[in-house]
C-alpha cells in the first residue's frame, strides 16, 4: 500500500506570513509550484495558492501586502503515515489540490494533485 510519505515532496518551499504577495508570486514562478505553505519557523500557519494570487494580484497595489492578508488559515493537512488513497479522497471531497503534510503542527512535506497523477502514470506504465 502506498502512503502519503511515499508521494510527498519533502521540505517544500515556504514563506513567512510577513512575506509580500509579490514575493510569493515570484517564488511560485521561479520554483514552478502552485502551492506555498506559510510557516512561522517550521510551524504551518497558512497556505497561499496560485489561485489566491491570481485573484488578488490583479490589483497591483496589493502586491506589497503580506501574504497573511490573502492566505488560507484553516488549512487541511494530512499525516505522512496515512494511506495515499485517504489523502486523494480527501482532496476530492474538499475540492483542493494539495495537502500539507504535518507532524506535531510542523510542516514536513506536501502532497499535490500532480503527485497523484505521477503515481497513476507509473501504475499505468507497469
Amino acid at each position: 500500500m502506498t502512503d502519503v510519505k511515499d508521494l510527498m515532496t519533502v521540505g517544500p518551499v515556504t514563506l513567512d506570513p510577513e512575506a509580500k504577495i509579490e514575493e510569493a508570486w515570484k517564488l511560485m514562478h521561479r520554483e514552478y509550484v502552485r502551492h506555498v505553505p506559510v510557516c512561522k519557523g517550521d510551524y504551518l500557519v497558512g497556505l497561499v495558492t496560485q489561485r489566491d494570487l491570481l485573484v488578488n494580484a490583479q490589483n497591483t497595489s496589493l502586491l506589497s501586502l503580506p501574504v497573511a492578508e490573502i492566505m488560507v488559515f484553516d488549512v487541511q493537512t494530512v499525516d505522512k503515515d496515512q494511506p495515499a488513497a485517504f489523502a486523494a479522497q480527501r482532496m476530492i471531497d474538499e475540492k483542493i489540490s494539495c495537502l500539507p503534510v504535518v507532524e506535531n503542527g510542523d510542516l514536513i512535506g506536501i502532497v499535490t494533485d500532480s503527485d497523484f497523477l505521477n503515481l497513476v502514470i507509473k501504475m499505468l506504465s507497469s
